[in-house]
């Protein structure tokens, strides 16, 4: 009887001959009949729509038939008695479920790359690290004529449990599992599907080789790194002797092979001054120059001493001008000056690898530029050109000008004060004219003393070569 007092008959479930209707906790209903017992929510069943419900019958552990025209009966304890072709059966209606349950999951075997390995109750399943497929093989003992769900999960690897029922579980296979700890869930569960009624879990573990830990491959890669560094200190060095050998005539002074660092880059400087017969320690003076302007600025020591290997190689481009060019006595033509400017290019394209020293390139091909952008070989101007460039610009200008070169004498140094004071803006920037003036002006450069220091630096050279 619906809410309206209408008798409507249960034909919504697949078979007519329903015996009885049992009210159990939170309106389920348990409705007898010659399949079963129906077990269907109250208000689902008056509402009149499609109706979900569960069939308790063999399958459930009900393996008698219900007598049809018998008197049932439910106590306070909601028991439920009911007649039966054998005799009368009593169900609680509270677990009704649970109680005709009984099952045991276990996992006896696993195979290991097809290699069978027993498992005890509570022991770790360890894996070799390079073993490659796993295979287990879960059990469940059931003590009853119910055909559950099961569930199996590898927790760390799966995404989601994999449930089927138990008649469609097979042997679960995993390949390739990763080195870690993982714990392989077996469960069973409700009727629905969903939660667990019963659940055993077994530890796997992917043992990790040596190669597998942070610090291995720290190990390797300080390894490897050194490896590389060597290996590009040897090849560097080899280029510079093979550079070396191919100087041997113009560079009297070299009897043996050049170690790398600071004599590498010194020994190349020479060479240069040596190819220019106008000129002579040029370039170590300009590298002498550029350090004291570097240190009023704030260098640091390793700042000063790339601007120092930076100043010794800036005209190394020379190298690649013709003698005839490099020393004619006279004025060079618009074809041989452009030739001459080239030096820069060169120079930038020699150093290009020169990795020992930060941005060494930078000397050479900018040391030509001028502050309001009229130098060469880019025009670049003001602070477009870098702060090494324009260091080495202005040392190599007072240089030029305080040396004592073949076809004159020495220029005077109130002469060369002018000179400097009239190019600030234009050739020179700013604050390095005032930086230079202030070095000349206290003493730290003093172009009397330096020329007698590197004249008895050379006359003793020189008697070491006797």
């Amino acid at each position: 009887m619906d809410t309206e007092g209408k008798i409507r008959s249960l034909d919504k479930f697949p078979y007519y001959n329903n015996y009885d209707i049992v009210e159990g906790i939170d309106h389920t209903l348990f409705i007898s009949g010659s399949a079963g017992i129906y077990v269907v929510d109250q208000e689902d069943l008056l509402s009149g729509k499609e109706l979900e419900y569960k069939l308790l019958n063999s399958d459930a552990g009900l393996n008698r038939a219900l007598t049809p025209n018998a008197w049932n009966y439910v106590d306070e304890n909601m028991n439920f008695y009911f007649s039966t072709d054998t005799g009368v059966i009593c169900m609680d209606l509270k677990n009704y479920e649970v109680s005709v349950r009984s099952y045991r999951m276990q996992m006896k075997s696993v195979k290991i790359d097809d290699v069978s390995h027993f498992v005890r109750r509570g022991e770790v399943i360890y894996l070799e690290r390079g073993a490659e497929k796993l295979e287990i093989f879960p059990e469940i003992i059931n003590y009853s004529v119910n055909i559950p769900y099961v569930s199996v999960y590898l927790e760390g690897y799966d995404s989601e449990p994999q449930v089927v029922s138990q008649s469609e579980m097979s042997s679960v296979i995993y390949t390739n599992l990763p080195v870690g700890t993982y714990k392989f869930h077996i469960a069973v569960l409700d009727h629905k599907g969903q939660n667990p009624v019963v659940e055993s879990v077994y530890t796997i573990e992917k043992k990790a080789e040596i190669y597998d830990h942070w610090w291995f491959v720290v190990y390797i890669v300080a390894v490897f790194t050194l490896a590389v560094a060597y290996l590009t200190w040897m090849i560097f060095h080899t280029q510079v002797q093979r550079v070396i050998n191919l100087q041997k005539k113009e560079i009297e002074l070299v009897k043996k092979q050049l170690e790398m660092g600071n004599e590498t880059v010194l020994t190349i400087a020479k060479t240069v001054d040596a190819k220019d017969v106008r000129t002579s320690q040029h370039s170590e003076r300009v590298a002498e120059y550029s350090v004291l302007i570097a240190k009023e600025l704030g260098f640091d020591e390793k700042s000063c001493e790339d601007l120092k290997k930076a100043a010794l190689l800036h005209d190394i481009g020379k190298i690649g001008i013709p003698d005839r060019i490099l020393n004619k006595p006279g004025k060079l033509t618009d074809e041989e000056y452009g030739i001459m400017k080239s030096h820069v290019t060169k120079g930038a394209e020699i150093l290009k690898s020169f990795t020992i020293v930060d941005h060494v390139e930078e000397g050479a091909l900018y040391h030509h530029e001028r502050y309001d952008g009229k130098g060469y070989v880019h025009g670049l101007k003001g602070e477009e050109i870098p702060i090494n460039a324009r260091i080495i610009g202005i040392a190599d200008t007072f240089d030029a000008m305080t040396a004592n070169r073949v076809y004159r004498k020495q220029l005077d140094m109130a002469y060369v004060i002018q000179e400097l004071k009239n190019g600030r803006g234009t050739q020179f920037d700013p604050g390095l004219v005032d930086v230079m003036l202030g070095l000349i002006d206290n003493g730290k450069i003093d172009i009397c003393s330096l020329y007698k220091e590197h004249a008895h630096a050379d006359h003793s050279r020189e008697k070491e070569e006797e």
